[in-house]
């Protein structure tokens, strides 16, 4: 009867390993770049051979089509995963907390207004409009907010994918209000005087907590996957950035040859998506309530 139990706490286990890997590889990353001895922009294949070449001992995972280390820009492309990942979500966070906290706890019109325009997000699928509005922003580099940060293709991905995020934030947020808005320590708090701010700030968003905490775990790993595909497709990061995405496309004409200049991005982007995904399903398993009595 304690299998389920042991399983959460596994997948949390592995998922946390795998996560703790991912952030201190990017915290690490100039660091590990320099016990590799090449920069992710150095091109340092043989002149006598043709990029993209093979593994060997100075290369361990070989070079891309322009001869650069594909380890080194591995390890780069961390930063740029997680930049985007966590900087996305953290928009998607505030935007979706602050409009689901006001929905179910005024109710009424403001929650049917709000509500509708989550249901217009949803509307669209996300990926196609993430696409077009990239897009539609051809030169991220002279836009005027986009310019002053140190890679406005990124900075563009991580706003549109935060903004695109809120609608899901809000309504988890708006149906957790709703219930423990209906309890009596809200209740009580409503009764003695406490203004609808301070209700929904030191009550009702705390004990909302658990399941913020899994949404947000699970969309860090929705968007570094989501910049991935960007990348691929040529919107996201600009080259020569070392994103996995577009390393990943600058490899895929060679994947029958020379597989190894995809295998290595794309197993990275594998990993760390199922870091996330493992961690936020553990977490999930252990907060619930059904599977802490299946457990005992």
């Amino acid at each position: 009867m304690r299998l389920p139990f042991l399983g959460a706490r596994l997948s949390l286990m592995i998922g946390a390993l795998l996560v703790a890997a991912f952030v201190l590889c990017a915290a690490l990353a100039p660091w590990l770049v320099s016990l590799v001895g090449y920069g992710p922009f150095d091109q340092v294949a043989p002149r006598s051979i043709t990029p993209p070449t093979p593994p060997d001992a100075l290369h361990l995972l070989g070079t891309d089509t322009l001869g650069r280390d594909l380890l080194s820009r591995l390890i780069s492309g961390t930063r740029i995963s997680l930049e985007a990942g966590l900087l996305a979500e953290a928009i998607a966070l505030v935007l979706g907390t602050i409009v689901g906290a006001f929905a179910g706890y005024f109710g009424g019109r403001t929650d049917a207004l709000l509500m509708r325009c989550a249901e217009l997000v949803f509307a669209f699928p996300e990926p196609l409009l993430a696409l077009a509005i990239i897009a539609a922003v051809p030169d991220p580099e002279t836009a005027p907010f986009l310019r002053h940060l140190p890679h406005p293709s990124i900075g563009m991905v991580f706003l549109v994918l935060g903004f695109l995020g809120w609608a899901k934030i809000a309504r988890l947020v708006r149906g957790e209000v709703l219930r423990i808005r209906a309890r009596e320590f809200a209740q009580a708090a409503q009764a003695l005087g406490a203004n609808g701010a301070r209700v929904v700030m030191r009550h009702l968003l705390p004990n909302a907590l658990g399941p913020l905490i899994v949404a947000a775990t699970l969309g860090i790993g929705g968007n570094i996957l989501m910049e991935a595909w960007l990348s691929f497709l040529g919107v996201g990061a600009r080259p020569p950035l070392p994103s996995w995405g577009t390393m990943v496309t600058e490899g895929q004409a060679y994947i029958l040859s020379k597989p190894w200049v995809c295998i290595a991005p794309g197993m990275a982007i594998l990993v760390v998506v199922l870091g996330f995904n493992l961690l936020g399903d553990g977490i999930r398993d252990l907060l619930d309530p059904r599977r802490r009595v299946i457990a005992a």
